[in-house]
């Protein structure tokens, strides 16, 4: 068998599809909710402001999650804690159809469903990365990206196609139940040896320890951090304002929506072949010109007017969802091959997880306020360029996210070389 073959039955071997599984079923289970609560709040007759407020408080807990989640993540314990926080996510919900738009327990609910999400994103991460010990990075971590992107998408249509037939509430019930598929899986996935931990210093008080893993985080973790953390920030910001722009400038909100469609697909179908793609290409080099052409595809979105914006505006669209895609396998790799290193990861994890909801909270909140300030175009392009910088600004902070910064394609540097 060749030394690739080996590495390929020792990762099926490890259980890395079964946890593809468990992260396509925890992601079907979020598209369901993202898509449903509003109009459950709604059908409930929460107001505008409130439905804001509570969809925002998902994202706070999903944040609040990522860093106390990654410090306790340890591979020989993650089986029980997937089981834990997969429970969670059932009761949360399947929970909306029990407390009939009550306003305590929604809230309740609600806190639970972000929290719990957000410790299986940091989790199920983590998992991957120490059942591929961060060989083959790229494709492991492209695999990996796309089951949650297919999630989402599966998510969405299936709630939708549901609550049509059987109504908001029952949707809720029963595609609540889909944990229990993502169970089974962890149930059958082999478990994690414990690795390798540096040694703690005898009476450190666990603040301290906790204060020194993070002060240690790599530097490479935050130049991850900060390409997702500028991903959502941009797409975010783009998703909530560019229907407004669109239909503004006479596009049909038809042609909107295949616009948002193609850029989705396309950030979903890269994915799967990311990993050949980084066989032959270095990583950092696509990293820096996917960051710069993917800002760039949000800078010339008020630039593109006359006969010609609609298709135009394909051709960016869909570039903007490459660009997200491979930036999305390049960041989660990059966090992966720390593993190969011999480092900790859970932490790690989820300080990477934090950037996705950062970007999240902070996209829409600076769109409509600069929005408000300068109007949708200039927010555009203002977005751009401060995204930008901050990028820059993390990239240049440190030597190992230096040394991770090339604009050349000469001396190739492959994501997902194995030992």
């Amino acid at each position: 068998m060749t030394e690739r073959g080996g590495l390929r039955a020792e990762l099926l071997g490890g259980g890395i599809i079964l946890t593809y599984l468990v992260c396509l079923v925890t992601t079907t289970t979020e598209g369901v909710h993202n898509l449903l609560f509003p109009l459950y709040l709604n059908h409930y007759g929460f107001a505008l402001t409130l439905i804001g407020t509570l969809s925002s408080l998902l994202g706070v807990m999903r944040l609040a999650s990522r860093l106390p989640i990654g410090a306790r993540y340890r591979g020989s314990r993650a089986k029980g804690q997937q089981l834990f926080w997969l429970v969670l996510l059932l009761v949360s919900t399947s929970g909306y159809a029990f407390v009939h738009g009550d306003f305590a327990p929604v809230v309740a609910v609600t806190v639970i469903h972000g929290f719990a999400f957000g410790a299986l994103g940091t989790i199920n991460l983590a998992v991957a990365i120490d059942q591929s010990g961060g060989r083959r990075a790229g494709a492991v971590m492209g695999w990996y990206t796309a089951a949650l992107s297919a999630g989402y998408a599966l998510g969405a249509f299936a709630g939708g196609a549901f609550a049509d037939r059987i109504g908001i509430e029952a949707t809720l019930l029963w595609l609540g139940l889909t944990p229990l598929a993502a169970m089974l899986a962890v149930w059958f996935t082999p478990p994690i040896p414990e690795s390798e931990r540096a040694a703690v210093a005898p009476g450190l008080a666990l603040w301290r320890r906790g204060l020194a893993a993070f002060l240690g985080i790599d530097g490479r973790v935050w130049l991850a951090f900060a390409i997702v953390l500028f991903l959502n920030v941009l797409s975010d910001s783009t998703d909530t304002f560019f229907p407004l722009y669109g239909t503004a400038i006479g596009l049909p909100v038809a042609f909107v929506g295949v616009l948002k469609g193609s850029k989705s697909a396309s950030a979903t179908v890269i994915r799967f072949f990311a990993g050949a793609l980084f066989r032959f290409l270095d990583y950092r080099a696509i990293n820096f010109w996917a960051v710069l052409l993917f800002a760039a595809s949000t800078f010339v979105i008020p630039l593109i007017a006359g006969p010609i914006a609609g298709p135009v505006l394909f051709v960016v669209f869909l570039g903007a969802g490459l660009c997200r895609g491979i930036l999305r396998v390049t960041s989660a790799a990059t966090v992966a091959e720390l593993r190969a290193e011999g480092r900790d990861i859970g932490l790690s994890s989820g300080v990477y997880n934090s950037g996705l909801d950062l970007g999240a909270v902070i996209g829409p909140a600076a769109g409509g306020v600069l929005s408000a300030a300068f109007g949708i175009p200039a927010m555009f392009q203002l977005l751009a360029v401060g995204s930008l910088v901050i990028y820059f600004a993390v990239a240049f902070s440190s030597r190992s996210a230096r040394a991770a910064l090339t604009p050349s394609f000469g001396a190739k540097v492959s994501i997902d070389r194995s030992p």
